[in-house]
């Protein structure tokens, strides 16, 4: 028979009882979950920190980008547009519609406007005009003129086609004037001439100075 005293010695003795390691092991659960505890805040603050961190970090970068394409110190004062239209109305109330590659204030507050690569349809009486072109034009606000240097091609809408050097338009009063070389061809022939005038009100177009006109044979 088993001895009565081994068997409460068994359950007495919580050194050698069954459920000891139970105990132990639930011991180490909850120092484990402690410390989970304690970690999971410390980790979450970190990657807080991470993700507030790299984007101001991006942001830097940008920033440094845009800062090398802005203008240069004295030009944020100065009117620049890209791809402009814009339109002039004359002394009669007529549009004249201009569009240029790039516009640039001389100067900050100026009312003298460069003009790259301007190009305008100027209407004339009955129902024709004049289309205009160079690679470099001024516009003056204030008086509103339009003058085009270096290369300046003039189509009239009957044909004719007129080059020149400078040609200075005003819109107030519609009158052209080039003092410059002036050569011409249309359906008559070729022209050659030390300048012209151009009046739109009438339509008319002076050449002035030394003139000289080749006229075709079929024409004549």
């Amino acid at each position: 028979m088993t001895n009565p005293k081994k068997i409460d010695s068994y359950f007495n003795d919580t050194g050698k009882h069954p459920i000891t390691p139970k105990k132990d092991t639930y011991s180490k659960h909850t120092r484990i979950i402690k410390m989970m505890k304690l970690l999971f805040p410390s980790i979450a603050a970190i990657l807080l920190g991470m993700l507030i961190i790299f984007p101001k970090l991006n942001q830097q970068k940008d920033t440094i980008a845009i800062d090398i394409t802005l203008p240069k110190k004295g030009e944020l004062e100065k009117l620049h547009m890209e791809n402009t239209n814009f339109y002039i109305t004359d002394k009669d109330n007529k549009v004249n519609n201009l569009i240029a590659s790039k516009i640039d204030e001389t100067s900050p507050g100026s009312k003298l406007i460069k003009l790259t690569n301007p190009e305008g349809i100027i209407p004339a009486s009955n129902g024709t005009w004049y289309n205009i072109k160079s690679p470099i034009g001024y516009y003056n606000q204030e008086q509103n003129t339009l003058r085009l240097i270096n290369k300046v091609d003039v189509f009239y809408s009957n044909g004719m086609i007129a080059k020149t050097v400078e040609f200075d338009y005003d819109f107030k009063t519609g009158k052209g004037i080039s003092t410059t070389p002036v050569s011409a061809e249309g359906d008559m022939g070729t022209l050659d001439s030390e300048g012209m005038e151009f009046y739109n009100d009438k339509n008319l177009i002076i050449f002035t100075g030394h003139t000289q006109i080749v006229v075709d044979d079929e024409k004549l």
